[in-house]
């Protein structure tokens, strides 16, 4: 609803009355305009001049109807004794009654009236009437809120009122939010603004039953409230204001200011009421006045007051930051004098932002002659734009090579960076630098974006750099063979290792800190560490490793081949990396009796034609070749001995 409540206590004393004369849209606004005779239910609106049932049937009480009718009577009778007749019209000998039924359905009694004139979209208006309750019995009270008027386009409505959704009609009605209770007639006052060029008004019970505030002593349907309602009006507000014309003055000078309206005023900088005030602006001022009708339809004004030489005037230059270097505001100017914030030399006009600190300021210039050459310039001095730096990494391992990115919302024109390592760059917006060595490094970057704004910023702690380990092991023996091939390793590096990677050039691989690696062949064996910090860094060492080569015959002194499965084969047996074999074997007299160049081929015991040596000593040569340490490396050898055949 389009509204300002107002309720004001009467104890029928007097009648509230608007301060200036406007023409009241409600005809025969007291029920006084009747035709002398009393009305039939349920016309008993019918003697009235413009009045009519527009929902049920209220109710025409006058003093010259017939006495104790509770329809159409007024007699001044007790109150507090709900009687619907007892009471006294406001003003006048008639009134209205009004009933809305007990429940969220009972029937709604509205009186209707045809608008002496269609209100104006949009406009403002005062609308009030006075009420009294009649169900005004002690201890049997029916009270509530929610009485008032409801404008519309048709003479009777074109819902039912009993039952309608008034939440979705809130621009056509009005209605107290307060209880009327008592037996007191009281003044209900609105400020209302008209949604469309309404031309009918109905009155009575207002609004969604669910929204009301009541007190009912039963629930008896047939019961209910019941209210006399006296001298309506709707009155259209057009408060009017007339002011002194806006003028123009010199600095120092003083001009008077009128305003004159048909409703009471307020000047809106000292909140005083004066229809006239004298002023002396040191700047140029706009003073507001407006009018105290009502807040929907006031009218708000100015008079505008130029001091001349009070002209405000930009700042002509590129912005200013606040820590920038003092400059002069206005260098055509060489005479006159200036002062005002952040002024440190009156006659050059020089400003300095880091006196006055972010923030709007003004300075005035006086040329000494002429008012119409002074001025007031606006200075603003900004914070210096953000310097916003991110880094493709923020921490790792040495050497780390990180990439710096200025991302302010600015860019500037030229920079300057500082990485903390000793190390500088003027690039823009971006730039590397490579961390060698352990530690927490500043970044300082300086940003030019203009001769007249700067800034930097200190990033502390910026880039961490870890420890970098360092690989070491030992291992012993220090000259394995493959005789004696455990090699055992152990991990001797600084800093604080969490993994481990041991490769020992053989195939063979290990994730402990101390391991032990086998070497089957001679040979030299490049051996390596890779070890990871708790840091995630990592460092790595090769060692060679060589195992030496050795080969050892083992040759029986004797052997028995009759066949009985035991020493029947003269078998040599060999440990080490054998390449070639050659085994012959003489008679005591040097004849050659055999000879092989595997091992797999023993001597049986028989000559070359199948024949069976005699028992008796004969000799053995072996010829051999063996592998060095380094892969193609080989060595010579001969062994030599003897050996007895037992039948």
């Amino acid at each position: 609803m389009l509204i300002r409540k107002h309720l004001i206590y009467f104890i029928f004393f007097g009648i509230a009355t608007l301060n200036i004369q406007a023409q009241n849209l409600i005809q025969n606004p007291g029920f006084e305009e009747w035709d002398g005779n009393a009305g039939s239910p349920p016309n008993t609106l019918a003697p009235l001049t413009h009045w009519y049932e527009a929902n049920g049937t209220p109710d025409h009480h006058h003093v010259g109807n017939n006495p104790g009718s509770n329809l159409t009577g007024l007699e001044d009778c007790p109150l507090g004794e709900g009687n619907t007749w007892c009471g006294t019209a406001l003003e006048g000998e008639g009134v209205l009654g009004c009933w809305k039924g007990n429940g969220p359905d009972g029937s709604r009694e509205w009186g209707g009236i045809e608008l002496a004139e269609p209100m104006v979209a949009g406009g403002c208006y005062k609308v009030s009437f006075w009420i009294q309750n009649k169900k005004d019995k002690v201890g049997a009270e029916f009270v509530s809120n929610q009485w008032g008027v409801f404008f519309n386009h048709t003479e009777i409505p074109f819902f039912n009122p009993n039952l309608a959704n008034y939440a979705a009609m809130s621009d056509h009605w009005v209605a107290c939010e307060e209880v009327i209770d008592g037996s007191e007639w009281r003044y209900l006052e609105w400020d209302y603004q008209a949604s469309e060029d309404f031309n009918y008004m109905y009155i009575g019970y207002m609004g969604d039953f669910s929204t009301s505030t009541y007190s009912v002593p039963n629930d008896n349907y047939l019961l209910g409230y019941y209210v006399w309602i006296d001298s309506i009006s709707v009155v259209r507000i057009d408060p009017q204001l007339d002011l002194t014309e806006d003028m123009t003055i010199c600095q120092g000078e003083s001009v008077t200011l009128e305003a004159t309206s048909n409703f009471p005023i307020i000047w809106e900088d000292d909140n005083s009421g004066v229809p006239s005030r004298i002023v002396s602006p040191e700047h140029s001022t706009t003073y507001y006045i407006q009018t105290l009708d009502s807040t929907l339809c006031s009218v708000r004004d100015s008079i505008v007051v130029t001091v001349i030489g009070d002209e405000v005037i930009n700042f002509s230059g590129v912005t200013i930051c606040d820590g920038a270097a003092p400059l002069i505001l206005e260098p055509s100017i060489t005479t006159g004098s200036w002062s005002g914030p952040g002024i440190i030399n009156a006659a050059e006009g020089l400003f300095d932002p880091s006196v006055t600190g972010v923030g709007d300021h003004y300075v005035t210039y006086n040329s000494g002659a002429d008012c119409s050459d002074n001025f007031t310039m606006f200075v603003q001095v900004v914070p210096p734009p953000e310097i916003i730096l991110e880094a493709d990494t923020l921490s790792g391992c040495p050497p780390l090579i990180v990439e710096f990115n200025e991302i302010g919302p600015l860019s500037g024109i030229s920079y300057s960076w500082d990485f903390g390592n000793g190390t500088f760059s003027d690039m823009p917006l971006m730039a590397s630098a490579t961390y060698a060595d352990q530690g927490s490094y500043d970044i300082t970057v300086h940003v030019v974006y203009s001769e007249n704004c700067q800034n930097s910023e200190t990033f502390e702690d910026f880039i961490e750099v870890f420890e970098a380990p360092v690989a070491d092991f030992d291992f012993s023996p220090n000259s394995p063979s493959n005789l004696s091939p455990d090699v055992e390793f152990t991990d001797i590096s600084s800093g604080v290792i969490t993994e481990w990677q041991w490769a020992f050039g053989n195939g063979d691989t290990s994730d402990k800190s101390s391991t032990t690696a086998s070497f089957e062949m001679p040979g030299i064996y490049d051996v390596s560490l890779q070890v990871t910090s708790i840091d995630g860094c990592q460092d790595s060492i090769s060692r060679q490793v060589t195992v030496k080569s050795i080969v050892n015959f083992y040759v029986p002194n004797a052997f028995s081949p009759n066949d009985d499965g035991i020493n029947d084969l003269f078998e040599i047996y060999t440990i080490g990396p054998l390449q070639e074999y050659k085994i012959t074997i003489f008679d005591r007299w040097g004849g050659m009796v055999f000879q092989s160049k595997s091992l797999n081929d023993p001597w049986d015991g028989d000559f070359f034609n199948g024949t069976k040596a005699d028992v008796g000593v004969y000799t053995y040569v072996i010829e051999y070749k063996y592998q060095g340490v380094s892969p193609g490396q080989s060595f010579s050898g001969t062994e030599s001995g003897d050996v007895i055949i037992l039948r």
